[in-house]
Formats: structure tokens, C-alpha cells, sequence
């Protein structure tokens, strides 16, 4: 079993941040936050009950800076993530926010598709 009875899953999405050295603007941040924190809702919904504690977070800032940030900080045993590729090639090749991170953080990175 990937999680202990009474460990904990952490649902981390990443928002880009309505920074001057962004392209999203107020009302788009508010709006991709909005979406993130219903999507995270339904995921630990559809997940049900289970032996462990299921938790949901949505922080602004680069994608895989945040991530490896938030696995250091929460002492995360590992960090999974999807993979996804954005060019003609990509189904070859994981995703620029997968590959920063494995490449970056200190933790074990699990990596699916």
C-alpha cells in the first residue's frame, strides 16, 4: 500500500501567481483558484473514506518551484505527479513542470501518466 493507515495524502495544486512577471491578471488567478479548489474538492469526494487523511491545497507561485517547496516544508515522503507532454513528441517525454522536479527536488519523485 502506497499510504500507511493514518498517513496522509496531500492534493497540491499550483495556480500562477497575478505577479507583474506573469500573463494571468487578477480575475484570471481568482478564477483558475476557484476551478482548482472545486477540482481537489471533487477528487477527495470521489476518493471516499479511507484510513488515512486526505487533504487539499492550492498555492500560487511556478508550478514546480511550489511543489518541490510545499514536499520540503511538509516533510513529504513522496512526491507523484502527473506527466504531461505539450508537443508533437510529448508522448515520449514528461511535461517541462514533471521534469523541473525530478530533476530539482530532494524527495522521491513518482511520475505517471
Amino acid at each position: 500500500m502506497l499510504i500507511e493507515e493514518n498517513g496522509e495524502l496531500i492534493l497540491l495544486a499550483v495556480v500562477p501567481s497575478p505577479d507583474d512577471r506573469s500573463l494571468v491578471d487578477a480575475d484570471a488567478y481568482k478564477k483558475l483558484k476557484q476551478k482548482a479548489e472545486n477540482l481537489i474538492a471533487q477528487v477527495i469526494s470521489d476518493l471516499g473514506q479511507h484510513d488515512f487523511t486526505i487533504t487539499g491545497m492550492v498555492e500560487k507561485g511556478d508550478a514546480a518551484a511550489t511543489i518541490i517547496e510545499v514536499a520540503n516544508n511538509l516533510k513529504c515522503d513522496l512526491i507523484v505527479l502527473g506527466s504531461k507532454g505539450t508537443s508533437e513528441i510529448g508522448q515520449y517525454l514528461i511535461g517541462s513542470v514533471a521534469n523541473k522536479v525530478v530533476q530539482y527536488a530532494a524527495k522521491p519523485v513518482m511520475v505517471v501518466r
